[in-house]
């Protein structure tokens, strides 16, 4: 997995339940110096969607909540 797609998974991971915003994960990922299209975040997301959910169309592990940002479920006990 490359770099920033495990930065983006892990910086999920370690809030899980917490819904993180688009502005947060953008900072603590690419640093607050970055001015690029917010959709480089999108294009993470989906290709970590693809390497860990079962059904990535159908993510259940890393939910977006749309005009905010992305939480990672906690797994079902």
């Amino acid at each position: 997995m490359p770099l920033k797609e495990f930065d983006v998974l892990r910086l999920l991971m370690m809030n899980v339940g917490q819904v993180m915003t688009r502005e947060l994960l953008i900072d603590r990922v690419w640093g607050s110096d970055y001015y690029g299209d917010t959709k480089t975040l999108d294009v993470h997301v989906k290709r970590v969607r693809a390497k860990i959910e079962s059904d990535p169309a159908n993510p259940s592990k890393i939910v977006t909540f749309r005009g905010l940002g992305y939480k990672f479920e906690r797994p079902a006990t």
